[in-house]
């Protein structure tokens, strides 16, 4: 069950960020090391004994195997490339991963199951991700993408020949149990999908040829997590199409398909179990992700994972709460990635006869296990502008509450799918732990409240969802809970750009802001490969055919005006956000005399999940300096890249 901790009593001190791993003043007084280095991606070994995940705990993104009964971890590669998508091969002798280089495109690398051999499949400019082992081992398919093309594609691990299957966007890749086919995820309406509200599932003949629609008849609907039955014959699915994210079972040769559990609630990535007999799935309810699992043929459904909070999560890099789970080989237990406000992102395992569930890996620190130190969040719930419902995540600090009220801060969500969640988030724990309220408000586009709440954002992105927060933050000064006059704002990815469009909605709300990785100039991110559909479901259109709220969406037209001291912090290998986007707003800042700062991450690519301990704690640093300087009032130095 949730632990509810209030606010701290007396904040003992000024918060201080250690030189090392980082420093936390907890809800019970006393400053520990932080270090969040959590684990997202994993890989049973197919015996069983092992698991192989990724994680940063020794400083860099590597390859770690530990037993899955528990016991201590072996690290197995030692390279500086952030490394991602584990995936352990079928006969057991290697495992295949993403390693991310600089500028950001994936190479496959290869690391025998003993540490002792490394290789590169692939080195080209080209980004490759997805890897899928075959049946027997010896054969990797993956994507490979250059500009805007994608295409899939096996390689020969011996003989390390590439061929072509199809060319054509994909994800979600999946080699079938009898090793024929290969099934996948694509959106055929592309590029014109603007409203990102169609996805299918295809599938391919290994030997090549046209991918074979499984999902027809469905064009403005998503169909994902695809998963093969151990027969080949059928897949399990989640579709959109009655409203909600609902579980579909599809017999691939006659295209019959029934439905498996429908309720009203989101219910994300079916998995198989290998004997064929049970079915699990992610329940996504109120800000929570569970597991479940339920017969194949329909029936009772049971609820796996046993602790509240984010078991499981999105594997996709572009929506958060991260998390993913994986049935044991066996089809006895499943493992699946855990995360809640006092625990960072590990891996638990679970047996279905309900004896026990045990946590395999440990990226706390020691001093940080008990989850008492930590904040869990109320929920809020409240009427927009337009009637619409919304619900938020509010984290109160200990203590006596000022007359005047907390300061606080608004917090938007990461990535344009997905939602703040009850889960482990540093930044939130560091900022609560010295005093603010910290509201994360699940604004319209949100995930877990069906397609058509995730669609009210289109065209409406920096408008609407920014109305939506705002009102979320009357509410809480109209209950006499936050200071208005110490307000902060900050945002990463998506929400880096919501963060920049609140301070054009209103330049005067905000004493401060921080900008993670986020676009400061609309029209520019729209030329990006892995923007211009962002910013058509965004903002609407492009920017000639729609220049009135590019202009009105991007901070970088209203620099003049701006009144809140800000600083930006980005990753060097962003592609999606690069530095160029930073350098546009400087340049105009610098001239007219507007108060801002940076820093640039060297090494670092996508979210900061996937960051290096030390970049998350100089973020930190960063973080605390300007909201304690410019909302609590005390003369703190910000120094990150500007020699003043």
């Amino acid at each position: 069950m949730r632990v509810y901790v209030s606010r701290l009593s007396v904040v003992a001190g000024i918060f201080i960020l250690s030189i090392g791993v980082g420093m936390l003043v907890t809800q019970e007084g006393g400053r520990v090391p932080l270090l969040p280095a959590g684990v997202y991606e994993f890989s049973w070994a197919p015996d069983g004994k092992s698991i192989t995940y990724i994680s940063s705990q020794n400083g860099n993104s590597e390859v770690w195997v530990v037993p899955a009964a528990g016991g201590t971890p072996t690290r197995l590669t030692s390279t500086t490339a952030a490394k991602k998508q584990p995936r352990w091969s079928k006969d057991g002798k290697w495992i295949a991963y993403v390693a991310v280089q600089p500028g950001g495109a994936g190479d496959i690398q290869l690391v025998s199951s003993d540490g002792e051999m490394r290789t590169n499949l692939t080195e080209t400019p080209a980004d490759d991700r997805n890897p899928t082992w075959s049946p027997d081992g010896r054969q990797l398919a993956f994507t490979e993408t250059a500009g805007k093309r994608t295409r899939i594609v096996t390689a020969d691990i011996e003989g390390q020949s590439i061929v072509t299957l199809a060319e054509i966007p994909a994800s979600d890749l999946q080699w079938s149990p009898d090793g024929k086919t290969i099934v996948f995820v694509s959106d055929p309406l592309l590029p014109n999908d603007d409203r990102r509200d169609n996805e299918d599932i295809f599938v391919v003949p290994v030997g090549g040829g046209t991918p074979r629609l499984l999902t027809p008849g469905t064009p403005r609907f998503r169909e994902t997590g695809p998963s093969w039955s151990p027969d080949s014959r059928q897949i399990v699915f989640s579709s959109d199409s009655p409203g909600n994210s609902s579980i579909f079972v599809l017999d691939t040769q006659t295209g019959g398909k029934r439905s498996l559990y429908p309720v009203m609630a989101d219910l994300i990535a079916p998995k198989w179990s290998p004997d064929g007999s049970n079915i699990a799935f992610i329940r996504n309810e109120d800000s929570q992700f569970n597991i479940w699992t339920i017969p194949a043929p329909g029936g009772r459904a049971v609820r796996v994972s046993e602790r509240d909070g984010v078991n499981g999560g999105f594997d996709a890099l572009d929506a958060t709460p991260r998390g993913m789970y994986q049935w044991s080989p066996d089809g006895k237990k499943i493992a699946f990635t855990h995360s809640d406000p006092g625990r960072t992102s590990d891996i638990w395992v679970a047996s279905l006869d309900a004896t026990r569930t045990i946590q395999v890996t440990n990226s706390m620190p020691v001093d940080l296990r008990r989850e008492s130190r930590f904040v869990w969040p109320d929920i809020a719930t409240y009427r927009s502008f337009d009637g619409t419902e919304i619900r938020g995540l509010v984290y109160k600090p200990r203590g006596v509450k000022p007359k005047a009220g907390h300061p606080a801060l608004l917090m938007f969500r990461d990535t344009i799918d997905g939602q703040n969640a009850v889960s482990w988030d540093p930044f939130i724990q560091t900022l609560v732990s010295d005093g603010y309220v910290v509201f994360a408000p699940n604004v319209r586009g949100s995930s877990g409240r069906g397609k058509d709440f995730r669609q009210l954002v289109f065209e409406h992105g920096g408008d609407h969802d920014v109305r939506d927060a705002f009102i979320g933050l009357d509410k809480l000064s109209s209950e006499g809970l936050i200071d208005t006059q110490r307000l902060g704002v900050f945002g990463a990815g998506t929400g880096g750009f919501l963060t920049t469009a609140a301070l054009i909605k209103d330049e005067a709300r905000f004493k401060a802001a921080v900008c993670l990785y986020g676009i400061v100039d609309a029209v520019t991110a729209a030329s990006y490969p892995k923007m211009d559909l962002w910013s058509r479901y965004m903002i609407g259109s492009t920017p000639i055919g729609n220049p009135l709220a590019f202009y009105e969406r991007s901070l970088v037209n209203f620099v003049d005006k701006l009144r809140t001291p800000i600083i930006f912090l980005y990753a060097a290998d962003d592609i999606s956000a690069p530095f160029q986007q930073l350098q546009q707003f400087a340049v105009q800042a610098e001239v007219k005399g507007k108060w801002f700062d940076y820093r640039i991450f060297d090494n670092e690519s996508d979210g900061w999940q996937s960051w290096r301990p030390n970049t998350v704690r100089l973020a930190m640093e960063g973080i605390d300096a300007l909201f304690e300087k410019y909302l609590l009032g005390r003369d703190r130095d910000i120094r990150l890249s500007r020699i003043r």
